[in-house]
C-alpha cells in the first residue's frame, strides 16, 4: 500500500509543479497536508500552500518550491524531512503526473486512501469497537458520505410523481418540437438519449439512455475494437467519455484508436511505416489528443464510482465505458471479493447505481461463458444465459448486446468461396492476380438480446481487423436457405454471407468508401431516414 500511496502523492505534487493552476482544484477538493502519508510530500504540499496563501502560486517552479520547503523545514526543525526532496524525487513526481489520468481522479484516489488511514486509526483507538465493527461496510458508508459533500450531490430520496411527469412530458414535447412541429427543426434523425454511430442501431435502442448497457462476447471477437468505434463517434460529436481500461494498457488502447482513425495498421506502423503513413498518423494523433476523452485504469469499482461523481460534477462526463466488467474488483467486500459471484454482483449493482444516480449511460463490456463455443457447433447464437459470472448482470442491465462471429460464413470464405466479399477489398476486383486473405475481415453479428424500452434484434457488421474498424453490413439482404442432413437430423440452415458482402457508408466518410462504391460494395446512407412513425 505504501508504494500506491506514494504514487498518488507524487502525482498530485507533480501535477501542481507542471501546471500551478491545478492548485485551485486541490484547494476546492479540500486537500490538506494530512492527506499525505509521507513526511516529504506533506512538507512539499505545505510549501505549495504557502505560495497559494500569498497569491503567488503561478510563479511556482520545482526549484523555488524546493527552496520554500527547505525554509519551512528549518522553521519546524525538520531538516531531515527536506533532505528527502531531492531533484530526482521531484523529477519522478513530474513523471507520475504525466501518466496520471487526471488531477481530479488522482485527488479522489489520494483522498480515499487518507480516509482509510483515518478510519483504521479511529478503530485501533477503540479495540472493543474494532472487534465488533464491519470495517468494509463502514468504509463504504464513509466514502459515500464524503463523496456527496465534495461533489455537491444532494441525497434527496423523496420526489413527487408530478416532478417526474414534468420531466417526462418535457422529453415528449422536445420530440414533438424536433420532429413534428411546423416551426421546429424537423430533424427526422433526432432521437432521445445519445446517438449510436449507426442510425439503424440508434433506432433499435431508441438512443443510448441512462442505465447500464452490457456488451458481451468471447475473447478475440472484438469487444474493445467495438468500444473504440463507439468512442470515436461520440468524441467526434462532442460527447464526453470516461474510459476505464482494464483489459489492456492505455498505450494499446490508443494504438487501436490511432489505427482505426488513420487507417494505418498497427503492425505496419510498428515495422514499416511510410512517410505518408507517418503524416496520416501525426494528423490523426493530433485529432485524438483533442477528444473529450479521459482514460483511467482503476480496478476498484468504488474508486471508479467516486471518479465518475467528480467528473460529472465538473461537467466532464456524458458516458462511462468499462473494459471489462468482470475485471473490476470490490475492495469493500473484503475476503468475499475473491468469490466471483459476490464480486460481480456487487460490481454490476454499483455500475447500475452510477448510471442511475448520475443519469448517464454506462457501457460495460463483459465476457461470455466457454459454452458458447459448443453452441457454435450446434448453430445457436449466445444469449442472456451465457453471461459469465453472475445472473445479476442480466438483472441490472438496461440493455444487453452480444457480439458473435458467424462461423458458418467464416468457414465458407476460408473454403475458397469468397467472390462476393472480394468487393470489400479495394483493388481486389480490379486485379485478377490479387489473392484475398479471408483472415483480414470478420463477419460479426451485433445481437440485442435484452432491451427494456423496445424490441430486440440483430445487425451484421464487417470488421476490418487490421484497423479495428466496424462497418455496418447489408442488414436488408435476404439470407439463402438450404436443407442439410437426413432423416431425424435434417434441418434448414441459413446462409447469411450476402449480408456481409456490402457495407453502409457512415459518419467517418472514410476515403475507402470511394473504392468500395466503385466495386458496388457500398450502400449510401445519405438519404436514409429511419422510420419511427409507429
Amino acid at each position: 500500500m505504501a508504494r500506491e500511496v506514494s504514487e498518488y502523492e507524487r502525482s498530485v505534487i507533480g501535477g501542481i509543479l507542471v501546471r500551478p493552476s491545478a492548485m485551485a482544484e486541490c484547494v476546492s477538493a479540500g486537500v490538506t497536508a494530512a492527506w499525505f502519508e509521507s513526511d516529504e510530500w506533506s512538507l512539499m504540499w505545505s510549501a505549495l500552500a504557502e505560495f497559494w496563501r500569498r497569491g503567488d502560486i503561478e510563479s511556482v517552479t520545482p526549484d523555488n518550491a524546493k527552496v520554500e520547503a527547505e525554509r519551512l523545514s528549518r522553521l519546524k526543525g525538520e531538516k531531515r524531512v527536506a533532505a528527502g526532496l531531492t531533484s530526482s524525487a521531484i523529477e519522478l513526481a513530474i513523471e507520475d503526473a504525466a501518466v496520471a489520468s487526471s488531477m481530479a481522479g488522482t485527488i479522489v484516489l489520494l483522498r480515499n486512501l487518507w480516509i482509510e488511514r483515518a478510519f483504521k486509526k479511529a478503530l485501533n483507538a477503540e479495540p472493543a469497537l474494532r472487534d465488533h465493527y464491519d470495517y468494509a461496510a463502514g468504509l463504504v458508508e464513509m466514502r459515500g458520505r464524503i463523496d456527496k459533500i465534495l461533489s455537491g450531490v444532494v441525497d434527496n430520496k423523496k420526489i413527487s410523481a408530478r416532478a417526474i411527469l414534468d420531466d417526462l412530458m418535457g422529453e415528449y414535447r422536445e420530440a414533438h418540437k424536433m420532429r413534428v412541429a411546423a416551426d421546429g427543426p424537423r430533424d427526422l434523425k433526432w432521437t432521445p438519449g445519445i446517438k449510436m454511430p449507426w442510425p439503424k442501431m440508434t433506432e433499435f435502442m431508441n438512443g443510448l439512455r441512462a442505465g447500464l448497457h452490457v456488451v458481451a462476447a468471447r475473447p478475440s471477437v472484438g469487444k474493445t475494437a467495438f468500444a473504440v468505434n463507439l468512442m470515436h463517434f461520440w468524441c467526434d460529436t462532442g460527447v464526453k467519455v470516461l474510459f476505464c481500461s482494464l483489459d489492456m494498457p492505455r498505450l494499446e488502447v490508443l494504438r487501436r484508436m490511432l489505427a482505426e482513425k488513420s487507417r494505418v495498421s498497427a503492425r505496419k506502423a510498428a515495422f514499416s511505416p511510410t512517410g505518408y503513413d507517418l503524416d496520416a498518423m501525426d494528423k490523426h494523433a493530433a485529432a485524438i489528443a483533442g477528444w473529450p476523452l479521459t482514460i483511467v485504469e482503476t480496478h476498484d469499482v468504488d474508486e471508479l464510482r467516486t471518479m465518475c461523481m467528480v467528473e460529472k460534477s465538473a461537467g466532464r462526463l456524458d458516458v462511462l465505458v468499462v473494459d471489462y466488467l468482470q475485471l473490476l474488483r470490490a475492495r469493500a467486500l473484503g475476503r468475499e471479493d475473491a468469490v466471483e459471484y459476490a464480486r460481480i454482483s456487487y460490481v454490476s449493482d454499483t455500475l447500475k447505481r452510477v448510471a442511475n444516480d448520475l443519469h448517464i449511460p454506462v457501457v460495460a463490456l463483459a465476457q461470455l461463458n466457454r459454452e458458447v463455443a459448443k453452441q457454435d457447433a450446434a448453430g445457436r447464437a449466445p444469449g442472456l444465459a451465457d453471461l459469465r459470472g453472475s445472473g445479476s448482470i442480466e438483472q441490472d442491465a438496461f440493455t444487453v448486446t452480444v457480439l458473435h462471429r458467424d462461423t458458418a460464413v467464416v468457414d465458407k470464405w476460408r473454403g475458397g468461396d469468397f467472390q462476393g466479399v472480394r468487393r470489400l477489398i479495394p483493388g481486389a476486383c480490379l486485379n485478377p492476380a490479387y489473392k484475398y486473405n479471408a483472415d483480414d475481415i470478420d463477419p460479426i453479428w451485433w445481437i440485442l438480446v435484452k432491451a427494456q424500452n423496445g424490441p430486440t434484434g440483430k445487425l451484421p457488421f464487417v470488421v476490418r481487423k487490421k484497423y479495428f474498424a466496424w462497418m455496418l453490413g447489408d442488414w436488408e439482404a435476404e439470407a439463402e436457405t438450404k436443407t442439410v442432413g437426413y432423416g431425424s437430423t435434417q434441418r434448414v440452415v441459413a446462409d447469411n454471407s450476402r449480408k456481409f458482402e456490402r457495407v453502409h457508408s457512415d459518419w467517418r466518410h472514410d476515403p475507402i468508401e470511394e473504392a468500395l462504391a466503385a466495386q458496388a460494395a457500398l450502400i449510401s446512407d445519405s438519404d436514409d431516414v429511419a422510420n419511427f412513425d409507429d
